[in-house]
């Protein structure tokens, strides 16, 4: 069994990263536990955004994290629960051309965001600006391995498609319109619904995103097969076991 800490964007960030990487790592005989630090499992309101994470790093500097979750018996008094294998920071790459985020980055971390055209390349980035903001530097080598930087490409609902569409297919290469498509049409057909694109935005309600999760959770396997980063960070995972 391993314990894993999710420090991500929003609620329905949280509701994803359990539902696939726990029945990814469950298919290969791995337990887990995903355990919501940021946002915590009270907070259920649908907001979300690069600052939850980078503001939350930043207010909790290497030393405190370090003790506060891989402490052992002082972690398991706090919060209630034991200690844990590791801690995944979740971010979109979707971020790499707001204009905040940049001059966030420039100005917190001395870092100029590097142009990016693929997907690799996109999640390259906003690793590194990760490690940055986890200031892995201050850490000991153990303590930086317990770190798991996770991006996702473009998003997290790119790993909702894959995980409802039955075609084989480069799901980290969607963007903008047609992510948000693709995943709203997905949402409403699980739903029984009929798609009717174009949609506005993403809907961000967590119950809606929890039952599409839990429905689709089985077929973790796709999601793996069709985000390449995803897969990478599954790797990362499996490590702890």
């Amino acid at each position: 069994m391993i314990r894993v800490g999710v420090v991500c964007e929003g609620p329905t960030d949280f509701l994803a990263i359990e539902a696939f990487f726990s029945h990814a790592l469950e298919a290969v005989g791995v337990g887990s536990e995903f355990l919501p630090i940021q946002p915590t499992r009270d907070n259920t309101l649908p907001k979300g955004g690069w600052g939850n994470v980078l503001h939350w790093l930043r207010d909790n500097p290497p030393r405190s994290r370090v003790l506060r979750f891989f402490g052992g018996g002082l972690f398991a008094g706090e919060l209630g629960f034991p200690a844990l294998d590791c801690l995944l920071v979740q971010l979109d790459t979707d971020h790499l051309e707001n204009d905040s985020f940049r001059t966030f980055v420039g100005r917190e971390y001395d870092h100029a965001v590097a142009a990016a055209g693929t997907p690799s390349a996109r999640a390259n980035e906003i690793t590194s600006i990760l490690r940055l903001a986890l200031r892995e530097h201050e850490m000991t080598q153990i303590d930086v391995g317990r770190h798991v930087p996770a991006p996702a490409v473009e998003s997290t609902e790119a790993w909702c498609l894959a995980a409802f569409s039955a075609q084989t297919q480069d799901f980290e290469v969607l963007s903008g319109q047609p992510l948000i498509d693709g995943f709203m049409s997905a949402l409403e057909t699980t739903e029984g619904r009929q798609p009717n694109p174009p949609y506005a935005k993403v809907d961000k309600n967590t119950k809606r995103r929890k039952r599409f999760c839990d429905r689709h959770r089985e077929r973790s396997a796709r999601v793996a097969q069709s985000c390449s980063q995803f897969a990478a960070t599954l790797q990362n995972l499996r490590a702890f076991a």
